[in-house]
């Protein structure tokens, strides 16, 4: 384990920190998946498929935002 890893585990260890982390991490996932459907629309990808990846992301955006206040109220 490099010095980066251990001092990013060391990290994940203090709740601020961790806590700014997974909430930046379901962003990414949310942007990432955001522009899977925007190419798969710019490619006339059938729109039943966008349509099921769309109800994926909406399950994920809902699930994530349930998560988040389920936090906030421990």
């Amino acid at each position: 384990m490099n010095n980066a890893q251990k001092y990013f585990k060391v990290q994940l260890q203090n709740e601020k920190f961790s806590k700014c982390y997974n909430e930046i991490s379901e962003q990414v996932d949310i942007e990432w998946e955001l522009e899977k459907v925007k190419n798969q629309i710019i490619n006339n990808t059938e729109k039943s498929i966008i349509t099921r990846e769309i109800e994926k992301l909406q399950k994920f955006v809902q699930n994530s935002m349930f998560a988040r206040y389920q936090r906030a109220l421990a």
